[in-house]
């Protein structure tokens, strides 16, 4: 039945990534790169021609259209653009070599010429690397437009780069152009038109549009630093942007005290960097050195001055919302100690290999017997079975999959909270979600059930009977996920972060489909997870009062 399933899961699954990017292509600006549409539209009608044969045929030939003309290319392009960036031009141009074969269109052909015209800027040709480029000034891809630009900001002709991008348009419609832009709007000393621009509410969607939030935090960046705010770079050098390299951190920084009119304590930064750097990034610090920004207090009007406020809370604002941005949370930065939830992942494991090693083979449910929570076993006071019962996994698969979910969201909980509070939700929530679930049963106890309406009679199954045995750390992890939950709603309501607002809405998704698949399963506990959840909400909303 599954082996028959999955070729029309992935016939749709190809069809319906064809059509939505068929759609998007056809709702873009112009110029539109049709190559994309004709090659969806191609593969569509490949997969729904193989169809007339067999879905098999369908989903194994339209699959693989679909991974090397699409996926892959697609990827592909990623990759190229991450090698621009970090000016890894010689392994960017070996990918362009050879993805024009799958994608010969939209201007791919000639992307590895206009990726040569920057190996030879880079390594100080700067005249064929310039006459190379001329030959694609109306090249319609995007790729030659970034490379002119990539091209102008190693030659220093800012100046330049502001006249070649307003000729294009007023102001760059493309995000990556936008920030060339507003840098080069910084570099020539406009620095209230780059205030303006950045404060704009049009000009961050713009930038934030695919949901890569980089390009506006280094927009910030720029700003900040020319307009001399040292102490809003050093917060998005430790905040947003702290996985820069160390070398860029000290560029900008740098800038940063040039704008302040610190020139020595800039000039000092950067000698250090020439004489530490790479060669290639030791030539980016002799240029800046030989042309320093302007101090910014000869450059902003006194009205400017509010501008640089609202600068100030728009990069505050920006470090918390960073702190939303992912559910799949890290650690703080620089945290040496061994983290809580780490210790939580390995006593989970470590109690699991135990129960194996002391299973009997010719009673393989001793240790669940033993340590799980039965009710009528805790009545005759076997009480520690309300807190061992958190510990214990029915199998690896219960193991893996609650080990998982903890790997994965507990760092974020323990972000928030901080150790002990992290901590005493997870224990409070599994143990007064056990305690709770006892009364239930005792409760449960004496009623004609056959007298409860179908839907109260299947809710009330799970707790009718006091030889039933409850295991696994659901219970808990369900509270953390309750923490997760108000902690997102707090930051959401409370400080307005957008980023909270929308991780609050996936959690509450996550929550939804988990009781769905609790009442629609036997074998999984509706109340541990239901109950481990309003710990997890009202432990957290004490703790964060405190």
């Amino acid at each position: 039945m599954a082996s028959a399933l999955w070729p029309l899961i992935w016939f749709y699954a190809v069809s319906f990534s064809c059509g939505v990017l068929m759609l998007r292509i056809w709702r873009s600006p112009r110029p539109r790169p049709l190559g994309w549409f004709w090659v969806a539209g191609f593969v569509l009608v490949l997969t729904w021609g193989m169809n007339l044969i067999s879905m098999a045929w369908a989903a194994w030939w339209g699959g693989i259209a679909w991974l090397l003309l699409i996926l892959v290319p697609s990827l592909g392009l990623r990759q190229i653009q991450g090698l621009l960036s970090r000016q890894d031009f010689q392994r960017a141009y070996q990918w362009a070599l050879y993805l024009r074969y799958l994608h010969p269109f939209d201007g791919w052909w000639e992307q590895p010429q206009i990726i040569r015209a920057l190996i030879l800027s880079q390594r100080g040709q700067l005249t064929p690397g310039l006459n190379l480029l001329e030959k694609y000034q109306d090249h319609p891809s995007f790729l030659a437009r970034q490379a002119i630009a990539m091209d102008y900001a190693m030659r220093f002709d800012w100046p330049g780069l502001l006249t070649w991008l307003r000729g294009m348009a007023q102001t760059p419609q493309e995000p990556l152009l936008l920030v060339y832009y507003c840098r080069a709007l910084g570099e020539t000393g406009q620095l209230p038109e780059l205030l303006q621009l950045v404060l704009k509410p049009e000009t961050k969607a713009q930038l934030l549009r695919g949901s890569d939030r980089r390009q506006w935090h280094l927009v910030l960046l720029f700003t900040a630093a020319f307009c001399g705010e040292i102490k809003t770079v050093q917060r998005l050098l430790t905040g947003p942007l702290r996985d820069y390299a160390k070398e860029i951190k000290g560029f900008w920084l740098a800038i940063a005290h040039y704008g302040a009119g610190s020139v020595s304590q800039g000039n000092a930064i950067l000698q250090t960097l020439q004489e530490d750097s790479n060669k290639r990034f030791r030539n980016a610090v002799q240029m800046r050195r030989q042309h320093p920004p302007r101090p910014a207090q000869s450059l902003l009007p006194i009205d400017a001055y509010p501008d640089l406020a609202r600068l100030s809370r728009l990069v505050r604002q920006e470090t918390q919302e960073q702190l939303y941005q992912s559910l799949v949370g890290q650690p703080p930065a620089g945290q040496k100690q061994l983290s809580v939830n780490s210790v939580l992942v390995a006593v989970n494991c470590l109690v699991f290999l135990g129960a194996i090693a002391a299973s009997n083979p010719e009673n393989p449910e001793a240790v669940l017997q033993g340590g799980g929570f039965i009710p009528n076993q805790v009545l005759q006071g076997e009480w520690w079975r309300l807190f061992t019962a958190n510990f214990i996994h029915v199998g690896l698969a219960h193991l893996l999959m609650n080990m998982a979910t903890l790997a994965l969201l507990g760092p974020f909980a323990e972000k928030h909270l901080g150790r002990s509070r992290y901590l005493l939700v997870y224990l409070g929530s599994g143990f007064g979600a056990t305690v709770t679930l006892f009364g239930l049963v005792l409760l449960a106890q004496g009623f004609d059930y056959e007298a409860f309406p179908a839907w109260l009679a299947y809710l009330t199954t799970e707790i009718r009977y006091g030889y039933q045995v409850w295991v696994g750390a659901s219970g808990s992890i369900m509270g953390m996920i309750g923490a997760i939950a108000v902690v997102l709603w707090q930051g959401w309501r409370r400080f307005h972060l957008e980023a909270a607002g929308r991780q609050f809405r996936l959690i509450c998704l996550i929550i939804v489909i988990q009781f769905a698949v609790d009442l629609s399963s036997p074998n999984v506990s509706f109340y541990s997870h239901l109950l481990g959840l309003c710990w997890g909400v009202t432990l957290t909303l004490l703790l964060r009062r405190l």
